[in-house]
């Protein structure tokens, strides 16, 4: 698989405050002893959860 610059998580983060939110996964995965990827897709599902 080729990724994009930018590219983590399958996700794209493009420009300064997208770059930023990216950062604040990061800390909260390091903080939570998860991979990136897997914090992500635990804060869409609790988001999704909760509408």
């Amino acid at each position: 698989m080729n990724k994009e610059h930018g590219q983590v998580t399958g996700l794209i983060w493009r420009g300064t405050s997208e770059l930023t939110t990216y950062q604040q996964l990061k800390a909260y995965a390091e903080k939570n002893g998860l991979t990136v990827s897997i914090a992500a897709k635990k804060l869409i599902q609790q988001a999704l959860m909760k509408k």
